[in-house]
């Protein structure tokens, strides 16, 4: 069965409100076509690793029967290209480290089709938030990274995007903002 969409065509609303009394799910994204990848935390001491296609009914389930009113990808959900249409880095929390090459281009792909699968399931308009983790050369696991961003998702600041960031999908409605995070001193 087919779940209608809002009258916007929207289900995920940029979070543009702070609120720690909103409760969150983080998705540490994987994309594999055999391992489990995505590590899903939704309370203080829960993750857990899933396939790509289990993770997108997990958080369906999770938003759909408990009180999750905002959905955190460890994924990019935005995009910024400069006047010429080459993409850039869509803020200096990105230096040598930009969304369309590398990791980042991975975790785009992913983004977008994890939310236009997800979209379908959910049966309320929900806040997405990205997080964007530096890992200072320290090794982690998928749970280890939902974690910690979790941990520190309200203690944490918006990053500060460029003025023509735009979504990555058509099913957001605004840009999501993005707080980065960090293993470095052990903290995000």
């Amino acid at each position: 069965m087919i779940k209608m969409l809002s009258s916007t065509g929207h289900r995920f609303i940029a979070l543009s409100k702070e609120s720690k009394d909103l409760n969150i799910i983080v998705v540490d994204i994987g994309y594999s076509a055999k391992r489990r990848t995505c590590g899903i935390s939704w309370s203080d001491d829960k993750c857990e690793k899933y396939q790509f296609g289990e993770a997108i009914r997990c958080v369906a389930e999770q938003i759909n029967n408990y009180k999750i009113q905002v959905i955190v990808l460890e994924a990019v959900l935005s995009t910024y290209h400069v006047d010429n249409g080459n993409p850039d880095i869509r803020g200096d929390f990105e230096r040598g480290r930009g969304w369309y090459f590398g990791a980042g281009v991975l975790t785009f792909a992913a983004a977008k089709r994890f939310l236009s699968e997800l979209v379908y399931e959910l049966e309320k308009d929900i806040y997405l938030a990205e997080a964007f983790l530096s890992r200072q050369g320290k090794n982690g696991s998928h749970c280890e990274d939902a974690k910690l961003i979790r941990k520190e998702f309200w203690k944490t600041q918006p990053a500060e995007l460029k003025e023509k960031v735009k979504p990555s999908s058509s099913y957001v409605n605004g840009v999501p903002p993005v707080r980065v995070f960090s293993y470095k001193n052990g903290v995000g």
